[in-house]
């Protein structure tokens, strides 16, 4: 045979079939041989990925993928830390919105055992003077005798305002 450096890639080619089994040749095999063909093969393993430029492709990739993932991880650190703000807030200005309501009611309180003191005349006057939500509260919180002696020194028609207010709270479901 010839130097294969100095062989062309057609002469090469023809070489090889050369040295090939002919197709008859091939075709000539006994029962045991054929029962082993049709064994169950094993298959063939996966070519590897030998292109560097799918390899740098998928490394950059992956990279990107990462930084992609500690920022997410970053953000919802800052997420989770302005939510525990957030919640931590709520909660105080619950605990102010608790107190500012249970002053309020003590002053409430308050007025209404003043009004309840004074004499029914003198509590008239300055009911009919205050804003007729404060009015309703007041008489709201008084007995029932006493409100009643007070409204009858208040003017008819601011009576009647107060009392329709009156029975409109009791019965906030209406």
């Amino acid at each position: 045979m010839a130097d294969n450096t100095s062989l062309t890639l057609e002469e090469r080619f023809a070489h090889v079939k050369e040295s090939l089994p002919t197709p008859s040749a091939t075709l000539t095999t006994t029962k045991a041989h054929a029962e082993e063909k049709e064994a169950p093969k094993k298959p063939a393993p996966e070519p590897k990925v030998e292109d560097s430029m799918t390899r740098d492709l998928l490394k950059n990739k992956q990279v990107e993928l990462n930084r992609r993932e500690q920022e997410l991880t970053r953000l919802q650190a800052t997420i989770d830390g302005k939510l525990a703000k957030l919640q931590a807030l709520e909660k105080r200005l619950q605990v102010m919105l608790n107190n500012a309501k249970e002053t309020q009611d003590k002053k409430m309180k308050h007025l209404v055992d003043v009004y309840s003191n004074m004499k029914g005349k003198q509590a008239a006057q300055v009911l009919e003077s205050l804003d007729e939500e404060i009015s309703v509260k007041i008489l709201a919180g008084m007995r029932g005798r006493k409100a009643g002696e007070i409204l009858t020194f208040v003017r008819p028609d601011k009576a009647a305002r107060l009392s329709e207010a009156l029975t409109n709270m009791q019965l906030p479901f209406e």
